[in-house]
């Protein structure tokens, strides 16, 4: 199973400068902070900050106003690349409060509050009863992944991509979509063999890794360096294995 180079990425538009208050989730308290907006696509956003210090894999909230509809949510940080004296951020909506292209004034219903509310509880929860602090980090790391896929393949299926499973299932993305006993994540994709099987994917550390100390391990040998560009390839996968519209 061959890892493509070429990233797909949803169609990014240039957006009006306009500021965008990031927060860092977590525990302890996290200040709002403003950055400028980049662009927006239907799976995020972009934006630039010299005083933001965030990195890949952290969870943030966001608050915007764009051609006056207010949009809000979380999201996670999935690139982070240098802009001059700024740093630009890469972030991956896992929700908002409105379809990003509609841009219809929603606004943030209670019930997401207590659903954020309950999300951070959890990790609270988790990270406080693992005493092993290295084994913690790795949930961390591998929930935040899983968080990222299954957001990604929600939104995929609801701008309509269908796809065949490895029992010639025709299915949303979302719905091909598997968790192991063990929390390994798996999806159908092709084989050299150009048939669908099902591949899983889980979480490991890596030494001296460039990206903080974590990789992704496919059950076909493959290694993937960084969330991003696992994104990537499950997207290439999904449109070798895509049904036309």
């Amino acid at each position: 199973m061959n890892i493509s180079t070429n990233r797909r990425q949803d169609p990014r538009i240039s957006a009006p400068s306009t500021g965008v208050r990031i927060r860092k989730r977590g525990l302890g308290f996290h200040r709002w902070n403003t950055s400028t907006l980049v662009n927006v696509s239907a799976s995020g956003i972009a934006v630039s900050s010299s005083n933001l210090r965030l990195n890949t894999l952290n969870k943030v909230d966001f608050e915007l106003s764009l051609e006056g509809k207010k949009v809000s949510g979380s999201a996670i940080v999935c690139h982070i690349t240098d802009n001059g004296p700024n740093k630009k951020y890469g972030l991956l909506f896992i929700q908002a409060n409105t379809e990003i292209s509609q841009l219809r004034n929603t606004p943030l219903f209670s019930s997401d509050q207590a659903k954020r509310l309950g999300e951070d509880f959890a990790e609270r929860f988790l990270h406080q009863r693992d005493v092993n602090t290295e084994n913690n980090e790795l949930k961390k790391h591998h929930q935040l992944m899983l968080d990222a896929v299954k957001s990604m393949t929600t939104r995929l299926g609801e701008m309509g991509l269908k796809i065949k499973d490895e029992n010639g299932v025709v299915l949303a993305p979302h719905h091909a979509i598997n968790t192991s006993s063990n929390r390994d994540l798996s999806f159908p994709a092709l084989t050299s063999s150009n048939e669908i099987a099902r591949f899983s994917v889980s979480t490991i550390k890596a030494e001296n890794n460039a990206n903080g100390g974590y990789l992704y391990q496919l059950s076909s040998g493959d290694q993937i360096q960084n969330l991003s560009d696992l994104l990537d390839y499950i997207c290439t996968c999904f449109d070798q294995i895509a049904v036309p519209a």
